[in-house]
């Protein structure tokens, strides 16, 4: 029952969301610009050199797939932020939170309306990606690979997700302390950045031949895991003890 309120709360914000133009478009440019990329520079490699394309798109592999979970991020954070200083703008927000759901049940849709569409495009990039790839190398003789491969699924499929609930879950809660949606936008860079970390500490260890070495590429993607469960551990929790209707009402 608790669930099945939180989840009226999650469609309905979502639709008031969908209804602010930086966030529509920011959504359906930001899930399709990754799978666009990946899938573009596989059909360069295999029509420009068809020989070495499936090695080349391995050894770029590291570098280039967590491009999926930036640009996943940023419309999670985009609608996130929206989440109660869109309600405050709109004129929304008083009627809502005087409703009979509980603080908990309210947090857990909102939170759930960014987190649901977000592993939706998540792992529809990752999909759209991995079959695409594999259509491209096989029209044109190449061996056919996983991209992104297994170190990068890795990234995406077990550390996404976790990262998405603590990005969410952050910008809630600067939502909840910004009196414009701009502000909200403007803090949501910020936290994006933690996918820098897998996308950056591979380039730098890169032999002669441009191909990083995979343990680093390992230990990167397993430290991202293990700061994206603190941070969400840590943000869950504030956002559970912080988020109060009466403060909130009382702004």
């Amino acid at each position: 029952m608790a669930l099945r309120k939180s989840m009226l709360v999650a469609r309905a914000d979502l639709r008031m969301a969908m209804k602010v133009k930086m966030v529509k478009y920011g959504l359906i440019i930001m899930s399709a610009m990754a799978p666009i990329m990946l899938i573009g520079l596989v059909l360069l490699l295999a029509l420009s050199a068809p020989a070495v394309a499936a090695p080349v798109i391995a050894m770029l592999d590291p570098m280039i797939s967590p491009v999926i979970g930036i640009m996943v991020i940023v419309p999670a954070s985009m609608i996130s932020a929206n989440a109660l200083v869109g309600e405050k703008e709109q004129n929304t927000l008083e009627p809502l939170l005087c409703t009979p759901l509980t603080d908990r049940e309210l947090l857990i849709g909102k939170v759930l309306s960014s987190f649901i569409p977000t592993i939706t495009l998540l792992l529809g990039s990752v999909i759209v990606t991995e079959i695409a790839t594999n259509i491209i190398l096989t029209s044109v003789g190449a061996e056919v690979i996983l991209f992104p491969g297994v170190s990068s699924l890795f990234l995406l499929l077990v550390a996404g997700p976790i990262l998405i609930a603590a990005v969410v879950s952050v910008m809630v809660l600067i939502s909840g302390k910004v009196k414009r949606v701009y502000e909200a936008y403007q803090s949501s860079g910020v936290v994006v950045m933690v996918f820098l970390i897998p996308l950056i500490l591979p380039m730098l260890s890169m032999n002669s031949g441009g191909t990083a070495d995979i343990s680093l590429v390992w230990l990167s993607n397993i430290f991202t895991l293990l700061f994206a469960s603190v941070l969400a551990i840590v943000t869950w929790t504030l956002a559970i003890r912080r988020f109060n209707r009466d403060r909130i009402v009382s702004m």
